[in-house]
């Protein structure tokens, strides 16, 4: 969903399920993760918003 906020514990919901047992910073983790692979063009397409999650928020003119 495009600009739209999602926070960490929403994310981990999603990704790996209710149980799930883990750091506060794995979300953090793999989004910098994702970033990397995106490459430096693509990157800022993952937005923080701080002490709440993270935003999707595609080029212009997509």
């Amino acid at each position: 969903h495009p600009h739209r906020v999602h926070t960490r514990d929403q994310l981990v919901t999603t990704v790996w399920g209710y149980g799930h047992v883990g750091d506060g910073r794995t979300v953090d983790v793999h989004v910098a993760r994702l970033r990397r692979k995106l490459g430096a063009e693509h990157r800022s397409a993952i937005q923080t918003v701080r002490r709440v999650g993270y935003k999707y928020a595609p080029p212009s003119g997509r």
